[in-house]
């Protein structure tokens, strides 16, 4: 990868950008320089030679002749840890959910375990087992949706104070407490998926999992700390490329999950894989805390109690009326719009999630194996897109990034609706290729947000969109869940006509920032995001 876009020392990138999310102070505290100044030369006297050293050894200087013992390059690469991560989560995933379907089964209706072993998803169902799941499915989706609400409640206040905390203390312990959480809950995972092989306990016991990752904060603090972490290693114009391939990243690792998935399970049980879930999520955590440094130079960090800190609630006033206070032209408008659009989105992902598979089971009779290979078909496919659409509709033909963001709306739109009238299995594959480039959708919104917001408040804008996004389960999954069970006797696909209609809705509003831009293209956030 290109070194100017991962070396924090810098100076001619400090002097090109100074890309410092500080959500509570802004400049350096040593005497009023600013932070790109703190990377500079320690004087004006010194010397051609002492500032080409300076440079070439990346060595931050303050006015006050401080040395701070840093390494001679530093690379900023979050992708293997962000694989790996996702990698562990879709491969038990999709487990997971046979597994509380089956302990459902014979602790909740008291089957026999012989009846309820189709539900695990290795065979195909009998007529008798199509029976047993048609009861048995309702309360696996409450039981999902509480894991949902469950996910998203705690994360979503935990959030609001990510931002600002991680702008005073750093991006790497929000990382870290994030990759901890999440090692944590497969931990526990894979000891209750031991003790159910022993004794029958209740499928509601499962949701132990999620505690640890929901402390920590979660995808919410996880994704919050990603993108500040991108946006302060990464130059203005190679902003949107990394947060592309941070989620080409992300699709890997759901990918090969998925691929994964359902051939470790047939060939070992429940527990083994829950167990490589847990290891994989210890690699990743192993690489955040070997290779991935602070990105923020040390003279930007904050001493203190760091935990007294956290709590501070001034932090989330201040943040909140960043979000909300008055900006010239239409900057505040197109801010809004944009993480109304992605909490509409992730809205609609989640509520899709929660019933996905539940509905590929009921209407095509489709095993763990068919689930998960279409999965992995999909991701392929959003990769392809998403390299496309850089490649050939932004570098090559200069589509600008609300263009690319409108149009990746649309191809969400055309899946849902392929999905929603689908008769015959190859119609999934069918939305699917249509679908391809919806996973740009994410990475150029918050392109959007870093080019209007000011370089010091995008931290605070980018925690306030991801507390937004986590509280969407709160009406994803009893809305979905709702729907799915008053219509799976006889239409089990209807949901996905809302799913259509919100992203339809996402459509219209990056498309009043389309105009916006089109009327008033003069300043050079608008002259970014147009370009």
């Amino acid at each position: 990868m290109n070194s100017d876009e991962e070396s924090l020392y810098d100076p001619e990138a400090a002097e090109e950008t100074t890309q410092v999310l500080d959500a509570t102070t802004i400049g350096v505290r040593n005497n009023g320089d600013t932070p790109s100044t703190a990377t500079a030369h320690s004087s004006k006297a010194s010397s051609s030679q002492d500032e080409e050293t300076a440079s070439k050894d990346d060595v931050p200087i303050s006015t006050d002749n401080t040395i701070y013992a840093a390494p001679r390059r530093r690379w900023f690469i979050l992708e293997p840890a962000v694989f790996l991560v996702f990698l562990a989560m879709y491969l038990s995933g999709a487990v997971y959910q046979n597994q509380v379907l089956y302990q459902t089964c014979v602790a909740v209706y008291k089957y026999n375990e012989s009846d309820c072993q189709p539900l695990l998803g290795v065979s195909r169902e009998t007529k008798e087992a199509e029976e047993i799941e048609t009861r048995v499915q309702p309360y696996v989706a409450r039981i999902l949706m509480a894991r949902s609400l469950l996910e998203s409640i705690i994360p979503a206040f935990v959030s609001l104070f990510v931002g600002p905390w991680s702008d005073k203390f750093g991006r790497r312990p929000i990382i870290l407490a994030t990759y901890t959480g999440y090692l944590t809950g497969c931990i526990i995972l894979t000891i209750l998926a031991f003790i159910a092989t022993k004794v029958v306990i209740s499928p509601w016991l499962f949701l132990l999992s999620s505690v640890p990752s929901v402390i920590s904060g979660g995808t919410c603090a996880l994704i919050t700390g990603i993108y500040c972490y991108i946006s302060d290693v990464a130059k203005e114009k190679a902003r949107a490329v990394r947060m592309v391939l941070n989620e080409a990243s992300l699709l890997a690792g759901m990918m090969f999950g998925n691929v994964l998935s359902g051939y470790v399970y047939a060939a070992t049980n429940v527990v083994t894989v829950f167990a490589i879930s847990a290891l994989l999520m210890l690699l990743a955590l192993l690489y955040v805390f070997i290779f991935v440094v602070e990105s923020l130079r040390p003279d930007q960090i904050h001493t203190g109690s760091k935990i007294r800190e956290f709590f501070r609630f001034d932090l989330v006033k201040d943040l909140v009326h960043t979000c909300f206070e008055r900006r010239p032209s239409y900057d505040r408008a197109i801010i809004w719009l944009t993480m109304i659009t992605l909490t509409i989105a992730l809205f609609t992902m989640e509520g899709d999630s929660n019933v996905t598979y539940l509905f590929f089971r009921a209407k095509f009779e489709w095993t763990l194996k068919d689930y998960t290979l279409f999965n992995a078909a999909r991701i392929v496919v959003q990769i392809i897109g998403s390299i496309f659409g850089l490649i050939l509709l932004r570098k090559v033909l200069k589509f600008s990034i609300v263009s690319m963001t409108m149009l990746s709306l649309a191809c969400c739109v055309l899946e849902s609706t392929v999905r929603a009238t689908a008769m015959y299995w190859w119609e999934l594959y069918l939305g699917m290729i249509l679908g391809g480039m919806r996973g740009i959708m994410g990475p150029m919104a918050r392109a959007i947000l870093s080019h209007v917001a000011p370089p010091t408040e995008v931290g605070k804008i980018f925690a306030f969109t991801t507390s937004l996004e986590s509280l969407s389960p709160l009406g994803a999954a009893p809305l979905y869940t709702t729907v799915y069970n008053a219509t799976i006797g006889f239409y089990p696909g209807i949901f996905n006509f809302i799913s259509a209609g919100l992203y339809l809705l996402c459509f219209t509003l990056i498309a009043v920032i389309y105009s916006i831009q089109k009327s008033l293209g003069n300043t050079a956030a608008y002259q970014a995001i147009g370009s």
